[in-house]
């Protein structure tokens, strides 16, 4: 009897220790999935750039730019949406623009609201998109739009009513771009553009160019993840007359190795390659940080930086901090 009493002691601890590991266990193993979940968020960037609506003096430079945050399934977790609309006029202060502002900056200063079937301003109608965006897949963002570029999807058109088949195309390709780059589910995903007139611009050729930079951040404002791009808006022009060819135009990163920079870098790496190293150099920064690796010659001046990027930084290095901090 006593003996059989102290086997049914002994499997009864054993299994206690088993339910109390099991409950210990699946506590920790509830906290390690959604780390583990967070961890495998995506960062995805695309832009679509495009010289429009040329005449003999004005033409208009377009770029969409979408930021995403994917999970593990191809699931929009949260998106970003702006564009650049340049306008240059060559009868008015040899196409110099002074309103650089994106979309988003102008906010009620862009005039859509008094024209608007829905009386919403282009950011409100983005931010609609965004928040629709948000639990679909790159097809899913596809077939929302109409053949006619409009929203074709009822809970879509409730808040937006413009065109977005520039912007759903924008969406889908970072989605489909998206890469495990550090970021987590849960961090906040931010997108900045900003653009200025290229200083060598002359009578033959008037230049915009535009930077791009998407950044995931973390709880306390560290950046896991970057990505950064740029294009060139290139405007030829003869007898005072715009002769460039409406149309696309790809990006540095698009462009990759066709962008020709290894041959005269000093350290034989071509502008994506450049911007890679910016971009692994980025993570783990803030805003501040960003901007104190640039000299005042606009060159890198973080030695760690300087071993992979050559190029000048300063533009890059305040629309990176421009959006870990808006």
């Amino acid at each position: 009897m006593t003996k059989m009493k102290k086997v049914l002691a002994v499997g009864l601890a054993s299994v206690l220790a088993v339910s109390f590991a099991a409950c210990s266990k699946g506590a920790g193993d509830a906290d390690a999935d959604n780390k583990t979940d967070a961890a495998a968020a995506k960062t995805g960037y695309s832009v679509i750039s495009q010289i429009q609506e040329v005449k003999d003096t004005t033409l208009t430079i377009d770029s969409v730019a979408a930021a995403v945050l994917v999970d593990a399934d191809g699931k929009i977790i949260d998106c970003k949406i702006d564009e650049a609309q340049t306008k240059p006029d060559l009868a008015t202060n040899n196409g110099d623009v002074a309103d650089l502002r994106t979309k988003l900056e102008k906010k009620e200063d862009y005039g859509m609201k008094g024209v608007s079937p829905i009386g919403k301003e282009w950011y409100e109608q983005v931010a609609a998109f965004e928040e629709f965006a948000k639990g679909k897949t790159a097809d899913e963002i596809t077939a929302a739009v109409g053949d006619d570029g409009y929203p074709s999807n009822a809970d879509l058109k409730a808040g937006c009513t413009i065109a977005v088949v520039d912007i759903a195309k924008a969406v889908s390709n970072a989605v489909t771009n998206a890469q495990d780059l550090g970021a987590s589910a849960n961090d906040t995903l931010k997108l900045a553009v900003t653009t200025e007139k290229y200083y060598e611009s002359n009578e033959t050729n008037l230049q915009y160019d535009s930077n791009y930079a998407v950044v995931t951040l973390s709880a306390d404002g560290k950046i896991t993840s970057c990505i950064i791009d740029a294009s060139q808006a290139k405007c030829t022009i003869a007898d005072s007359k715009f002769t460039v060819a409406e149309g696309t135009f790809a990006s540095k990163k698009e462009l990759k190795d066709d962008y020709g920079m290894k041959g005269i870098s000093p350290i034989g790496k071509e502008w994506y390659e450049q911007a890679d190293a910016f971009e692994k150099w980025a993570v783990g920064k803030t805003a501040a940080e960003i901007t104190a690796g640039v000299g005042d010659d606009g060159y890198a001046s973080d030695a760690d930086l300087k071993a992979g990027c050559t190029i000048i930084v300063s533009s890059i290095a305040k629309t990176v901090a421009n959006a870990a901090t808006v």
